[in-house]
């Protein structure tokens, strides 16, 4: 049998050269990123183009526009799997684990965001905008407005227990978030999640403005974006949400092609039976649109670096650790930030980064002005960057020890993390064999 193959390497090579002053990599957000990906669909898919609507990073560029800057005849689904990472999503091609009809022959490189998590990089996808301008800098994040770091997955103070502790009677997207969502700017959309997500408050963030359609298990999601798709009033796109694939690689590693290729085929025969169950017509003008928000590295459970056990660091620290495990964010106390980076330089591993944080900025790490007001205030004063299989960690005091270590990560700029791949093409192309030559 031909194993299937997947271009892209020197595009790849392309988007990890050094591109600042910090001689590190760095988003391509003028083009070739995700939030660029989300004002392509914009462009191609809004059915109330306005110009009142917010601003954006511009969209794809050249051949990596799906649309080529053409409206859409059909529905765009923009289906963003969690923890698909080039790097990997390649080598199951090139081995020949996934083998489903339109996976393989047209896939291409492009950047997440910086930070490579999930928080930042969806935030990203739904406002069309770099984390430097909508302000999401992190899962773990200091809110001056409400004066703690939180957990922006729980929207709750860091060792608080319970969900949305910070999400009150009066509380609105636009506290958190300082770039409006694409849904409220012209874009008539329906968000496809987990049920479980429905009522939290960083779900609100995400898809505020749009219609939400939760879904409970795999046959549920498939099920669903068929019916969605064959319904009487499709909707000019849907922002379908997978979580799966970046789950078995945080419990069992970023080093298990094996899980990682079986998981991959589970998605795609999802991608399959939808292809499959809707009629040919809307098959043919539906535009699938496939990509992740990060890739994940290992973590070796002896490498992290334990923030909490380094009393000489804490002395240094005004708050705690914010930010991912592969992108650490320091504040000092006034006038300490040469004493905090001094007590932390030793305790490093060897090929870490120390980038004070206006560099990182001033670089384009976190994406292009306009800038969040309170940006600088939410980083802090240091970035670190921990090689693989390294990362920060800090348990807080009365917080209970976490139940198991999650063996891969992401978050940081390594290859791994930063490239995803972008898929594009109608939705009939991913159908199995038989039923793609019927619908022809």
């Amino acid at each position: 049998m031909t194993r299937p193959t997947v271009t892209g390497d020197r595009e790849a090579d392309e988007l990890m050269a050094p591109r600042s002053p910090l001689g590190l990599p760095r988003p391509a957000y003028e083009g070739r990123s995700l939030p660029n990906l989300s004002a392509s669909i914009v462009r191609a898919a809004a059915v109330r183009p306005s110009r009142s609507a917010p601003p954006t990073l511009p969209p794809l560029e050249g051949a990596l526009d799906p649309f080529q800057g053409r409206r859409t005849a059909g529905t765009v689904v923009h289906f963003l799997v969690d923890g698909l990472g080039w790097d990997s999503f390649r080598r199951a091609s090139a081995d020949g684990a996934l083998a489903a009809p339109g996976w393989t022959d047209r896939p291409r490189p492009i950047t997440t965001v910086f930070p490579t998590s999930t928080v930042a990089a969806l935030t990203s996808s739904s406002t069309a905008v770099a984390p430097a301008s909508h302000g999401l800098v992190g899962y773990r994040q200091y809110l001056p407005g409400f004066g703690v770091v939180a957990d922006l997955l729980r929207m709750s103070p860091l060792a608080t227990p319970g969900h949305d502790m910070i999400v009150q009677s009066e509380w609105k997207p636009s506290h958190i978030s300082g770039s409006p969502t694409v849904f409220r700017g012209g874009l008539s959309a329906i968000a496809l999640s987990r049920d479980r997500f429905e009522p939290t408050g960083f779900t609100r963030v995400l898809y505020d403005g749009a219609r939400y359609a939760p879904y409970a298990t795999a046959a549920d999601f498939a099920h669903e974006l068929a019916r969605l798709l064959d319904g009487p009033n499709p909707p000019a796109a849907i922002f379908a949400y997978w979580d799966e694939l970046d789950t078995i690689q945080h419990l069992r590693g970023a080093d298990r092609p094996d899980l990682f290729a079986l998981e991959l085929s589970h998605v795609a025969d999802l991608v399959a039976y939808t292809a499959s169950h809707v009629s040919r017509a809307v098959a043919r003008t539906t535009t699938l649109v496939v990509t992740g928000d990060h890739g994940q590295v290992p973590a070796r459970l002896p490498s992290q670096v334990r923030i909490d056990r380094l009393p000489a660091v804490l002395r240094e620290m005004s708050r705690p650790l914010a930010g991912d495990r592969r992108a650490g964010f320091l504040a000092a106390r006034p006038g300490r930030v040469e004493a905090l980076e001094g007590a932390l330089t030793p305790r490093l591993p060897e090929g870490s980064r120390i980038v004070p944080m206006e560099e990182a900025v001033r670089a384009g790490l976190f994406g292009p002005s306009p800038h969040h007001p309170e940006l600088m205030a939410r980083l802090g004063d240091l970035l670190v960057l921990p090689p693989p299989p390294s990362g920060l960690t800090q348990r807080l005091p009365g917080s209970p020890p976490p139940r198991r270590h999650l063996s891969g990560a992401h978050g940081g700029l390594d290859r791994a993390e930063l490239l995803v791949p972008l898929i594009a093409a109608p939705l009939a192309e991913f159908a199995a064999p038989a039923r793609r030559t019927q619908q022809r």
